[in-house]
């Protein structure tokens, strides 16, 4: 008698692995002290005051994402945004043509065709930052960049792997209106690790010439009671 095999149709955990060299690159200069932790449903919050201060709480990535656009540095305005883990899927979707276009794409072009595509971005709930943060980030990436990275996550070895960074963060030059200092970043709690996907991603961010690091909240040591 043949005994057939079972076949498991579970998916295979993960491998989650520590990226202290990644944390390392690229300086945010920005606090990574986080106080006041709540966790709320499967959320953590944080303060987003980087001393303590006030009542305001959000989750890891929004807090770094508000202290970086409060930094303050002569001849240079701070912005940046969240991004969708299916941002180099969806981009192709909405935005016609090869990646040599988008780069000579205006603000007002890009705010069109997003006006234009909206019922299709509803259609297939598809998110993508406003126009002004996609003008700073074909910029920072260039058509080659966009290229590499639109072809890696459309193809067919990757429909199950994300790995996308949190956040995209640059700063405009007042001088020139161009986008500069970017950096790609995943954000982590204290307690938190890299997942294989978000380690791979950030290693294939950087073999590009980008700027990628995962940024790791910290929290305050808790003083132990007197005995």
């Amino acid at each position: 008698m043949v005994v057939s095999k079972k076949t498991s149709s579970a998916k295979k955990t993960p491998r989650i692995i520590k990226d202290k060299d990644s944390e390392k690159k690229h300086p945010l200069r920005i606090s990574p002290m986080a106080y006041g932790r709540e966790k709320i449903g499967a959320r953590v919050y944080y303060l987003v005051d980087d001393k303590g201060g006030g009542t305001e709480k959000k989750i890891s990535e929004a807090v770094v994402l508000q202290r970086w656009r409060k930094r303050v540095f002569d001849g240079y305005t701070f912005s940046g945004s969240k991004l969708n883990p299916k941002i180099w899927r969806n981009l192709p979707i909405i935005f016609d043509g090869s990646t040599k276009t988008w780069g000579k794409l205006s603000i007002e072009m890009i705010k069109s065709i997003l006006d234009e595509k909206r019922s299709l971005m509803r259609k297939h709930f598809i998110s993508l930052p406003s126009a002004n943060i996609l003008k700073a980030l074909f910029e920072i990436c260039g058509s080659d960049r966009l290229k590499a990275l639109v072809e890696r996550h459309n193809h067919d070895s990757r429909k199950e792997k994300y790995g996308t960074p949190d956040l995209f963060l640059y700063a405009i030059q007042k001088s020139t209106g161009k986008a500069s200092v970017a950096r790609f970043v995943e954000v982590k709690r204290p307690d938190e690790e890299v997942s294989e996907d978000q380690h791979e991603e950030i290693e294939f961010l950087q073999s590009l010439g980008l700027h990628a690091r995962v940024f790791r909240l910290q929290e305050p040591k808790q003083r132990k009671p007197k005995s």
